[in-house]
C-alpha cells in the first residue's frame, strides 16, 4: 500500500510531534521511543523492533503546555493498539501507527489544542 493510501484513510488531522514516549508492557521496564506525529485518535512512533499487529501497550505521552513555554509538559497515560508497522530507511527504524484505546477526555482536549495551535 502506498503512503498516500495511508494518508487517505486518516479521518483526523495529524500534526508532527517530536518527543519521546515511554512504551509500557507488563513485567518489563519502560522503553523509550520517539514520536513522529499525533492525532486525537492515535500516534506515530519509531522503534528499532517490529511489533506484531494488534499488540496492546501502554504509552506515557508528554504533551507541551500551551499556556507558557516555561511550563513543563503534561504526561498522559493511555492504552494503544499497533495498527501498522513498516521499516523506514529514512527514520532508521520501524514506523509504527498506534490507535488509542479509550483515551480520556483530558487527553483528547490536550491533543486537539496541540493540533490547533
Amino acid at each position: 500500500m502506498e503512503l498516500n493510501a495511508f494518508a487517505e484513510q486518516r479521518a483526523h488531522e495529524r500534526r508532527p510531534l517530536r518527543t519521546q514516549v515511554e512504551l509500557l508492557l507488563p513485567g518489563r521496564p519502560a522503553m523509550a521511543m520517539r514520536t513522529t506525529d499525533i492525532s486525537v485518535t492515535g500516534i506515530g512512533l519509531v522503534a528499532s523492533a517490529n511489533p506484531p499487529l494488534g499488540l496492546r501497550v501502554g504509552l506515557r505521552i508528554p504533551l507541551p503546555n500551551l499556556g507558557t513555554a516555561l511550563a513543563p509538559s503534561t504526561v498522559f497515560e493511555v492504552q494503544a493498539l499497533v495498527r501498522h508497522s513498516v521499516y523506514s530507511v529514512r527514520e532508521n527504524g520501524f514506523r509504527i501507527g498506534m490507535v488509542f484505546v479509550q483515551p480520556t477526555d483530558k487527553l483528547i482536549v490536550a491533543i486537539g489544542n496541540y493540533i490547533a495551535r
